[in-house]
């Protein structure tokens, strides 16, 4: 059995034939989608030149991976909206989903889904939190070293082993994702005022953020799903 903290845009990828269950204490919302053998197997073999019988998905359980989450809520909000950009949309979004699983999540890229070594769990957990009740506070790599009691040099390796992303990139992720909520659900709040209230240098920095993130502005995105 394996435990983990469910945080807002863990990933956990099931290959086809594999079995699993799943316990949750809490609700929670999730985006399922189902990849084709078909498009894996073609682009195996139109981008390796290998067997595809030959490459299977590593099972992931809980793990952070910026690419697909990204791809898949831009995925989401199509599907929500009427698919607003096309079907070729769509479709390249696929096609490279597709190939970002071959190239870091299966047998051909030889990496493993969990490197050991990370920070301890409880460690980890002081930090996360302190992160969640400071997005809109300057974060600095020492503090957060020193909240789990290690060297500014072994914080950034642990952390990113624990996590699969750098310190600064996951406190990013965690600060846009709270843009999003807040961008949907205080509509009366404008840019500049959410900009502020997560710790972006200015409304430019934010949108720039955003936009090289979601595929769109903070403005466009909020009228797509308000």
């Amino acid at each position: 059995m394996v435990e983990g903290w469910s945080d807002p845009g863990t990933i956990n990828l099931s290959p086809a034939n594999f079995y699993a269950s799943w316990e949750a204490d809490g609700s929670s919302h999730a985006i399922v989608v189902f990849v084709q053998h078909s498009l894996l197997s073609r682009v195996t073999l139109e981008n390796w030149g290998v067997d595809p019988r030959s490459i299977e998905i590593v099972p992931q359980f809980l793990v952070c991976d910026p690419v697909i989450e990204s791809v898949v809520t831009q995925l989401a909000v199509e599907a929500r909206n009427g698919s607003p950009s096309g079907l070729l949309y769509a479709e390249s979004a696929c096609e490279f989903l597709a190939y970002h699983l071959i190239q870091r999540h299966s047998t051909l890229s030889k990496a493993p889904g969990r490197t050991l070594g990370g920070l301890p769990v409880h460690r980890l957990r002081v930090v996360k939190n302190f992160i969640e009740e400071n997005l809109g506070n300057p974060i600095t790599l020492h503090t957060l070293a020193s909240l789990a009691c290690v060297s500014v040099r072994h914080f950034e390796r642990a952390f990113r082993q624990s996590m699969g992303v750098p310190p600064h990139r996951y406190v990013l992720e965690r600060r846009l994702c709270a843009a999003r909520d807040l961008l949907l659900s205080r509509p009366a709040l404008n840019i500049e005022m959410v900009a502020r209230q997560l710790g972006f240098s200015s409304s430019s920095h934010f949108s720039a953020t955003f936009v090289r993130r979601m595929g769109c502005s903070p403005t466009t995105f909020r009228r797509m799903l308000l």
